[in-house]
């Protein structure tokens, strides 16, 4: 089968030849934008193996100069568009990916979700960790104000989910926030995200089978992504402590994606036999189930393509024992 066949035939329920593959890096800072973005994607495809081209997004929806620090600053919160400058460079980079790929691999966009745009946008990512519980102090100290600022950002989603289907994308990544119990309550995430949430999801939907649905950080309720209903789910299981079968049980009707830890354990350390050992495990443990090996999420950058080939090799190598 080629790459495509391989993943549609998964996501319409038909026989595949064996389970798909997808895994991601962040690239280095030199190859995050533009012609060195292209050749990045491009290599890593070529030297993995693997069947997805799950397009990365540097491009966050943030102007450059906004912080937003407190309750008071909530009116700060905007939206972006296609004449933006962060549109047209993540339009760019999949319109020059899909020119040169797209006969052979499927191209995955992606999509930062609600929570996680929403906090790109105070100025201060890459510290959701530390500081993403601003957001829900916000809701509860301007309640209105946040459901607009929410709103807007859900329809600027949108509106970046059409342009990367134009650009020559097959699917969306959607990478969700929100989850984390210590954070929102069930309450608080019933009233201010899954109604945006789900207006989104349910977008990407009307626009595309091919859809996955990352699940990121650790403490999540996940529970709270099951009226999503994604066609592919993704989360840290070895974060978590949430296992592919029980994942595979609570989004009984979706493919599950992914099998091996991503910032340490096997994959990154572990021999070439250790890593066909860990994929017969996972194969084992999903036998029946629909499949696509991956990780928890986005693989350290520094490490060696060839720990990914031994993965996909393994895929080969187990199917044709069974």
């Amino acid at each position: 089968m080629t790459r495509r066949e391989r993943l549609y035939n998964l996501i319409e329920g038909r026989e595949v030849d064996r389970c798909p593959s997808g895994f991601w890096i962040h690239f280095p800072q030199s190859c995050k934008h533009g012609e060195q973005a292209v050749k990045a994607h491009l290599e890593f495809m070529k030297q993995t193996d693997t069947d997805i081209m799950k397009v990365m997004n540097e491009n966050i929806l943030y102007d450059g100069e906004t912080k937003i620090m407190s309750s008071r600053d909530v009116g700060k919160f905007r939206g972006f568009g296609r004449k933006d400058r962060i549109f047209q460079d993540q339009m760019e980079i999949i319109r020059r990916i899909s020119d040169c790929a797209k006969a052979e691999y499927p191209i995955l966009a992606t999509i930062h979700g609600l929570l996680a745009s929403a906090f790109h946008e105070t100025g201060f990512a890459g510290n959701f960790t530390s500081m993403g519980y601003c957001l829900a102090l916000f809701c509860r100290e301007r309640p209105r104000e946040m459901k607009l600022a929410l709103e807007t950002i859900a329809e600027t989603l949108m509106e970046f989910v059409d342009c990367s289907l134009e650009a020559g994308a097959e699917g969306i990544f959607y990478a969700a926030l929100g989850g984390e119990k210590r954070y929102f309550t069930d309450e608080e995430y019933q009233e201010f995200v899954l109604p945006y949430e789900k207006r989104v999801y349910d977008y990407i939907k009307s626009r595309t089978k091919f859809d996955v649905l990352h699940i990121c950080k650790s403490g999540i309720g996940f529970e709270r992504y099951v009226e999503l209903k994604p066609t592919i789910v993704n989360w840290g299981v070895y974060t978590n402590g949430f296992s592919l079968t029980q994942g595979s049980q609570l989004f009984s009707e979706s493919i599950i994606l992914g099998g091996f830890p991503d910032r340490q354990g096997v994959l990154v350390d572990g021999s070439r036999e250790d890593i066909l050992k860990h994929t017969k495990q996972v194969l084992d443990e999903m036998q029946g189930k629909r499949l696509i090996i991956g990780s928890d999420c986005t693989l350290p950058t520094e490490i060696a393509y060839d720990r990914i080939r031994w993965v996909v090799d393994s895929v080969k190598e187990l199917t044709v024992w069974r």
